[in-house]
């Protein structure tokens, strides 16, 4: 019986499934907001002070890997391109006595081109193309960071910029599981995005 119920079920599933994804992923009026978690590299215009063979040395600038919480908005502007904004916050903690910690808030602009939809549109065999969404893009933005030195903690202004590619699976209408890889904002992001 048990067995009986569960088999049900799973073709219950995979039939709503299939009936309730209609469309493509992407479309001119999608509007999508996206959560994640990953890391990311923002270059910092400060004065950065390291240990080299016991000698307290300094750089103006540089570019450190963090942590992040991404949180990202996306808007269509035609049937395969989107615009929207990005910022979260993230950083990383001090490691020995050679790296400074910080906590940073960026927040920037992003442009896709949603590249599956086109080849959807244009051949038929291009599959799934209701709940895969794959597109590249490029960032750029600004921010600040808090970075924690050996005894003290400075505020100093980030930069980004970069291209990315990402890809989304809708396993409902309006919930899907993202990915993004790239430069400056995500060198690797994973989350959810959510259409309205």
């Amino acid at each position: 019986m048990k067995k009986k119920l569960l088999s049900l079920m799973i073709i219950s599933i995979l039939i709503l499934s299939s009936n309730l994804a209609k469309g493509q992923a992407w479309e001119r009026h999608s509007k999508v907001l996206s959560l994640g978690v990953g890391a990311s590299q923002f270059f910092h215009f400060d004065n950065y002070y390291y240990k080299n063979a016991g000698d307290l040395r300094n750089r103006s600038w540089y570019w450190p890997i963090t942590g992040q919480v991404n949180f990202q908005g996306e808007f269509g502007v035609h049937k395969y391109l989107g615009l929207g904004f990005t910022t979260g916050f993230g950083g990383r903690t001090r490691y020995r006595n050679n790296y400074t910690g910080e906590f940073n808030i960026p927040i920037g602009l992003i442009f896709n081109f949603h590249f599956y939809q086109l080849i959807a549109d244009k051949k038929s065999k291009a599959k799934h193309a209701d709940k895969l969404d794959m597109y590249f893009g490029a960032s750029a933005g600004s921010g600040i960071a808090v970075a924690y030195y050996n005894g003290f903690s400075r505020r100093t202004p980030i930069g980004f910029g970069g291209l990315h590619f990402g890809m989304r699976y809708y396993f409902t209408p309006k919930v899907a599981i993202n990915a993004e890889l790239g430069w400056g904002k995500s060198l690797a992001n994973i989350g959810m995005s959510f259409k309205l």
